[in-house]
């Protein structure tokens, strides 16, 4: 079993060191991540790569326990807290209430989605959207969250299911459906 994995069980298990090691040892790709999506969201004014990263790492240590015990879901979880942390801080702007200066986002960019263009939409909106995936199909949410927020590759995603990558493909395609639809419920 490799180091990152014991520090992965340890810290599902409310290990806090185990947290903290993981987190100092997976900072550059966590970072790399952070950066990623922030760019992918078109940028959201003050608030940059580093002051995401430690955002998350304070969400994630108030938790009990991380979720994931394998590398891909942790970085979809890893995802999914950055991606919650930048919606707060949107908000937080209240450009939500205001509409200005919306931040866009494009699901197509992400790695694996070859699909046929997303519908841009402002960040709260998808986040919106992504709420009501979650509740319509929980499976679907989580393969979006690994795939569009956490980069994990389609293969990556088809071995932590036990499932073809053919078969990641067409969820993902069928969660691509369920958000566009959702998209334009919203707008």
């Amino acid at each position: 079993m490799s180091p990152i994995t014991q520090l992965l069980q340890r810290s599902a298990q409310g290990d806090g060191d185990a947290l903290r090691q993981l987190y100092a040892e997976l900072y550059p790709e966590i970072k790399r991540l952070a950066r990623a999506r922030l760019s992918q969201l078109g940028g959201v004014p003050s608030l940059d790569t580093t002051a995401l990263v430690h955002e998350g790492f304070l969400r994630i240590a108030q938790q009990q326990g991380i979720e994931g015990a394998a590398r891909g879901q942790f970085f979809a979880y890893v995802g999914k807290v950055l991606r919650a942390a930048a919606i707060d801080h949107v908000r937080s702007q209240g450009r939500d209430k205001r509409g200005g200066e919306a931040v866009l986002v494009t699901l197509s960019a992400a790695q694996d989605l070859a699909a046929p263009a997303a519908l841009p939409a402002d960040l709260v909106a998808v986040d919106q959207a992504l709420t009501r995936l979650q509740a319509i199909d929980p499976a679907l949410y989580e393969l979006v969250e690994m795939q569009a927020f956490a980069g994990v590759s389609a293969d990556e995603v088809a071995a932590l299911r036990g499932v073809s990558a053919r078969t990641v493909q067409r969820d993902l395609a069928k969660a691509r459906g369920l958000l566009e639809l959702l998209l334009g419920e919203t707008a």
